[in-house]
């Protein structure tokens, strides 16, 4: 999942029960870049961690109401860039897959009624209902921005339960159907018509590089393994330097498995790992960040070493290859 997808709900936990940095598991420094990929299992662990550190089983709910979704960045204007309703939850629909590895949003209708539906089969099971609402008043505040805030849909089907149902009515405004296997929000077919739409949306440019585009594209599918191995590894500096222990862990599996897995795709970890940093060293060099500043981004404890696997990797020292590229970065 990108970190836009919780970015402003941490930002709004730690400001609102008062959480230390670091105290809700996933590391601060993968949260600023939006679009840095966070494995399931992390947001797994945020979940739980969210819900303990405020004490609060409803928190998913009052925070993501309070989401706004002008700020999503390029990605709110490119999902709110629809002439209506109905083109605007096509494009969500098919962008889902940029923005969350293995989720899906579809549509589907039943005489007059128009179900959107969602489905993440990789969120653990304790975590389903956190993750439901979330989509859910997603869904919501979508609708809303075209419908107007007194829409309220025909029903609302989420994924587990809570105690204070009411909580929740109150917020959709109907029916709240719980402990289904996937997040459903039900409307009448009528309201995807241009007639209906009540708030216009103009035009807006994207405003996105080819640095963000790369990053939008780079998507894993969950059965990409080797991908998926990048990706991990990349994510993984925000804790310090990768680890063979580290990865495995965030992999769900041991050290042995995970070496059998790397030499299974004819690999060894110190090399991928230099392909993976080498390739994120270069995007934050185009950044304008200084190579000891970059060597410290990737978890180097001194700058020789980040220099030497630089080196290996792209043929130049980290400043001759900004001095080589000076005029296009």
């Amino acid at each position: 999942m990108r970190a836009l997808g919780i970015k402003q709900l941490h930002l709004l936990a730690k400001h609102r029960y008062g959480i230390r940095k670091g105290g809700l598991y996933i590391p601060e420094s993968a949260l600023e870049n939006p679009m840095t990929l966070l494995p399931l299992s992390e947001v797994n662990r945020w979940y739980e961690k969210l819900e303990e550190q405020s004490e609060n089983s409803d928190v998913i709910l009052e925070l993501s109401r309070e989401i706004d979704l002008s700020k999503l960045g390029a990605i709110s204007r490119w999902f709110l860039s629809g002439y209506d309703l109905a083109s605007t939850i096509r494009r969500i629909n098919y962008g889902l897959s940029s923005l969350q590895s293995g989720a899906y949003l579809s549509g589907a209708q039943s005489g007059a009624i128009l179900k959107w539906i969602y489905h993440n089969p990789y969120i653990e099971p304790q975590c389903k209902i956190h993750d439901s609402i979330r989509v859910a008043v997603f869904m919501t505040k979508i609708l809303r921005s075209y419908l107007g805030e007194d829409f309220t849909p025909m029903r609302v089907l989420v994924s587990g339960t809570r105690k204070n149902r009411e909580k929740y009515e109150a917020y959709f405004g109907c029916p709240v159907e719980w402990s289904h296997c996937k997040t459903e929000m039900w409307f009448h077919s009528d309201l995807r018509l241009a007639t209906q739409q009540k708030n216009l949306f103009p035009q807006q440019r994207l405003a996105m590089n080819f640095s963000d585009l790369d990053e939008f594209l780079n998507m894993p599918e969950p059965d990409d393994e080797v991908k998926v191995i990048y990706e991990v590894i990349n994510y993984s500096r925000h804790y310090g330097l990768p680890t063979l222990e580290r990865v495995s862990g965030l992999l769900g599996l041991s050290t042995q498995q995970f070496q059998r897995k790397l030499h299974g795709f004819g690999m060894n970890f110190t090399t991928v790992m230099g392909y993976v940093l080498s390739n994120t060293a270069v995007e934050l060099l185009s950044r304008g960040l200084s190579p000891d500043e970059v060597a410290s981004h990737l978890g180097y404890q001194n700058s020789a070493s980040f220099n030497r696997m630089f080196k290996k990797h792209r043929g130049l020292t980290p400043k001759q290859y900004v001095q080589h590229f000076q005029d296009l970065f």
